[in-house]
């Protein structure tokens, strides 16, 4: 299910590779986020931006120092050390290890109130309303889908858009080095390019175009040791 602004618009824009369609942010708000995490869903659009980009910051950070914390673990517990619950632990963090080499990923994307809005109108509205709907333009379902039901969901991805290019712009204009060293959109874009159909170099330059918070470090355990960094 998507955790991110380019896995949510594939999944838009293929819907027949979706069903049944889960909301990863029904489970992931079923506790509430720690404080410095919050950000609030209305008030003055610039503190609702300056909000999500220092939650965004703050794990950006956090993800810097993880090569001078994590020899001194003797279990690496992400959930306590991210200050994430279980549930947004399982949403937010992808842990990969392969050799010697731990990679770390985090939805960030997943703090965004109206990328959350926008993903649950999808799993919720959406993508029911458009397996509901038929190849017959008469059709009851086909034309409430195509009147309400898609022009709904793109207000929501445009809000999400929005939201999230203006965070990753406002972290830019800092100057935020832990951010930029850590910032994945390239990557994260490319992991769900492949699921697009070949040859259509138009879509292709649209779908480069959706910002996305995602952060990523790649680390080497064999230089982790107390003191060091990779």
């Amino acid at each position: 299910m998507p955790t991110s602004l380019p896995a949510l618009a594939v999944q838009i824009a293929y819907p027949d590779q979706s069903w049944p369609c889960y909301s990863v942010v029904q489970n992931l708000l079923k506790r509430p986020f720690v404080p410095a995490y919050r950000v609030p869903y209305r008030g003055p659009r610039e503190r609702r931006i300056c909000r999500l980009a220092d939650a965004v910051a703050l794990l950006a950070e956090r993800l810097e120092r993880l090569s001078e914390v994590y020899p001194y673990w003797r279990r690496f517990e992400p959930g306590p050390y991210f200050d994430l619950r279980p549930e947004q632990l399982q949403a937010m963090v992808r842990i990969e290890r392969l050799g010697a080499t731990l990679d770390v990923t985090i939805h960030a994307d997943l703090l965004s109130p109206a990328f959350r809005t926008a993903e649950r109108y999808w799993a919720q509205t959406f993508c029911p309303a458009y397996h509901a709907a038929s190849n017959r333009q008469d059709d009851s379902y086909t034309i409430h889908f195509f009147r309400h039901t898609l022009p709904a969901m793109q207000r929501r991805m445009q809000a999400a858009r929005e939201e999230i290019a203006a965070a990753g712009e406002l972290l830019f204009q800092r100057g935020d080095t832990t951010f930029l060293a850590s910032a994945a959109a390239p990557d994260e874009r490319e992991r769900h390019l492949q699921r697009l159909p070949p040859g259509d170099e138009d879509l292709y330059l649209v779908f480069n175009e959706i910002p996305t918070l995602t952060l990523s470090r790649s680390f080497d355990l064999l230089q982790l040791s107390p003191g060091s960094t990779p």
